[in-house]
């Protein structure tokens, strides 16, 4: 007698069988993928650590799911049917036969049905058949059915039951269903209304009531640094805005007011790096909280630094992306300094007039339209665009040497007239 193979061996090639094996290493290898990619994409995304986890523990589940379900179904070209047991379809049809048999009257043990030669060739080509369908039944064929039948529904349901686990975390990441969190959302809200409106007491009050209700608001902490930086006290401010950067990697106007605050302070190499930050949070999100506005100051340090051309670059991007900003007069006044600086005077004058169209009350587009004009051999032109700047400028200094410039230009003028 043949010795009986083990257990163990048995249950393996039934694994085989049922295609367990092949579905989990398929399984495997696209969850392995899908991690990394998390890994890399969630930081980027400014999504908090415990989201890689929580798409962990959504693959281990569907996982498990794939497994018994691959166990209890085959998926077929005709569809997901349930595996059969080994030898249950030959059983079964012993079992007709005998029950034939008995119906006829001859008894079981006598009767040894020998099969003709036309039986013969039938079952060798059903065999043929079904080996060769099986031998076609590749993953392009197995996949596709699976994902059609199966893997919808089980996501769904897999993913609600972690939702249900992860609530809490989610809504705290979104900032809703958190009352305290919602309270503060409030009162911030308020506060920015009064500083836009220069009412700096009212909104100092207003942070402390969001920060009273929730102390870890990184949105909070921004303004409450802007509100230091209004009232002189920069060093503060700085403190203030690291905290709400610290807080919420999501939050793209920290990083702004960080740079700006660093900016003033004429900290500049770590003001770049703040505002690139800023920018790149927007990108990320394809959001205008501050990129517009990020991009312009950005670009006009890298003018202060004598790089015209790397700060085109960046006001082109911003002027592609975000045409239609309430910050884009900003974006045309530098892109125009830089055309400007690379003396590209018809470049600069479009752009600075551009600028000037939109809000002709920036001191700079007018100082900037005034050298540009005088550039172009524009004189009286130039001369109006200085006596602008000069109505506009609050800085006595800046405003004495464009006092300085005008005359001269003026006599140059004048001196042009009488020759002519």
């Amino acid at each position: 007698m043949p010795k009986k193979p083990p257990n163990l061996f048995i249950f393996w090639n039934e694994l085989k069988r049922r295609k367990v094996i092949k579905a989990s290493f398929v399984y495997i290898a696209v969850a392995y993928a899908i991690i990394q990619a998390a890994d890399i994409v969630f930081p980027r995304l400014g999504l908090p650590d415990w989201t890689v986890t929580f798409v962990l523990i959504l693959l281990i589940i569907i996982f498990i799911l794939v497994i018994v379900l691959t166990w209890v179904y085959d998926i077929t070209p005709e569809g997901i049917k349930v595996t059969e047991d080994i030898g249950s379809g030959s059983n079964q049809e012993k079992g007709k036969k005998s029950a034939k048999s008995r119906k006829q009257g001859a008894p079981d043990a006598y009767q040894k049905p020998v099969p003709s030669q036309s039986e013969l060739e039938k079952k060798v080509s059903d065999l043929e058949a079904q080996l060769h369908e099986a031998n076609s039944l590749s993953l392009s064929k197995v996949l596709p059915l699976f994902v059609k039948k199966l893997a919808l529904p089980v996501i769904v349901i897999v993913a609600l039951g972690l939702f249900v686990i992860y609530k809490q975390k989610i809504s705290e990441m979104l900032g809703f269903g958190d009352e305290k969190r919602e309270v503060a959302m409030t009162h911030n809200a308020n506060a920015a209304g009064y500083i836009k409106n220069g009412d700096i007491e009212s909104a100092s009050h207003e942070v402390e009531l969001a920060l009273e209700s929730d102390p870890e608001y990184s949105y909070a902490w921004s303004n409450k640094g802007v509100i230091s930086y209004l009232q002189g006290d920069l060093d503060k401010a700085i403190n203030e805005i690291i905290k709400a950067v610290s807080l919420d990697p999501r939050n793209s106007k920290a990083p702004y007011n960080l740079a700006y605050a660093l900016d003033d302070r004429k900290d500049y190499k770590q003001a770049v790096r703040w505002y690139k930050e800023a920018i790149r949070i927007d990108s990320t999100f394809n959001t205008d909280s501050v990129y517009t506005i990020a991009s312009s100051a950005l670009g006009r340090l890298y003018n202060t630094f004598e790089q015209p051309a790397a700060a085109i670059v960046i006001f082109s991007r911003a002027k592609k992306l975000h045409p239609e900003s309430k910050y884009i007069y900003l974006i045309h006044k530098n892109l125009g300094n830089a055309y400007l600086l690379q003396h590209q005077t018809d470049s600069a004058l479009k752009y600075l007039e551009l600028s000037y169209n939109i809000n002709k009350l920036e001191p700079e587009t007018n100082l900037f339209l005034a050298r540009a004009y005088e550039a172009s051999g524009q004189t009286t032109k130039s001369i109006e665009s200085w006596q602008k700047y000069i109505n506009l400028e609050t800085d006595t200094i800046k405003a004495g040497e464009a006092k300085k410039r005008m005359k001269e230009l003026a006599v140059k003028r004048l001196q042009e007239i009488i020759k002519n």
